[in-house]
């Protein structure tokens, strides 16, 4: 081969190896949500099509919705709340590990996959850390902030289900956390309201 040929073919392997370095950082990005830096919906999709199961294999997911987190976007605007944001991804992504994967759904809404989730109490514990670590307070720009999460849970042992599948179970059970916060809440404003109104008159 002489040496134009070994150019040509050097430059040539060169160039696919380029490519495919860039196919790969390409494919990295679409599934990574860019300002928490967790996965998003594709990346759920992607390991729920890898995750292995076996016959009666159990996987799982956990649907986490903030609460509280509107407030902060209203009162100290969206800089402040996707600082929010962020700080809420670190600490999911604390808990990632081997088959567990945690993503940006979209707004203030996130995901938790189980590959191997082998009974509820395992899913319950996650759920229970999860819940724990959003409601750690934290601090933004001098602005004390405390979010909760209302969290939904759905496993599945069928070896053909779909993410989708277990996202809608998962969404249902998640709002009626959701209405018990809510409904928390209003007691909570109702019984403030009334303990001032007893001060007033004292």
């Amino acid at each position: 081969m002489n040496p134009a040929s070994v150019g040509f073919v050097a430059a040539t392997a060169l160039g696919w190896a380029f490519t495919g370095v860039h196919v790969t950082s390409l494919r990295r990005r679409l599934r990574t949500d860019p300002l928490t830096g967790l996965g998003n919906r594709l990346a759920l999709q992607r390991i729920a099509r890898r995750s292995s199961r076996s016959p009666g294999r159990r996987v799982a997911v956990l649907l986490l919705d903030l609460n509280g987190f509107k407030p902060v976007n209203d009162t100290f605007g969206h800089c402040v709340g996707d600082r929010v944001l962020i700080e809420i991804g670190r600490r999911l992504r604390a808990y990632q590990g081997p088959g567990r994967l945690a993503v940006r759904l979209s707004g203030d809404e996130f995901a938790f996959w189980i590959s191997n989730a082998p009974d509820d109490q395992t899913v319950e514990q996650l759920r229970h850390d999860l819940a724990a670590a959003i409601a750690e307070p934290l601090c933004v720009d001098d602005h004390p902030i405390t979010i909760t999460a209302s969290i939904g849970t759905a496993a599945t042992t069928d070896p053909l289900a779909r993410v989708e599948d277990l996202l809608e179970p998962a969404d249902k059970t998640m709002y009626r956390e959701k209405h018990r916060y809510v409904g928390e809440q209003r007691r909570l404003r109702i019984d403030s309201r009334s303990r001032r109104r007893r001060e007033e008159v004292a």
